[in-house]
């Protein structure tokens, strides 16, 4: 899956982009983005839902899911449901 880190412009974001196995490997990037701040949070407190409707044509994702973190908020999106 594709990951990319929520920031102020898609260009910005689209620089963070990273391929990711699996939603174990997700959460673990996600740890390694908040460990500066000590932010610590459990494998159930990061969802995945459908964000938007279709396909995202300035990218070329089929579909987007936003990744939130349960007392952080968003994080980023992907190109997955995993």
């Amino acid at each position: 899956m594709k990951f990319r880190e929520h920031r102020g412009s898609l260009a910005d974001a689209m620089k963070t982009l990273v391929e990711l196995p699996d939603r174990a490997a997700l959460v673990q990037h996600c740890r390694e983005l908040l460990a500066p701040y000590q932010f610590v949070f459990e494998d159930s407190a990061l969802k995945v839902e459908p964000y938007g409707t279709g396909s995202d044509d300035r990218i070329g994702w089929k579909e987007t899911h936003v990744v939130t973190i349960e007392k952080y908020g968003v994080i980023g999106f992907t190109d997955s449901a995993c």
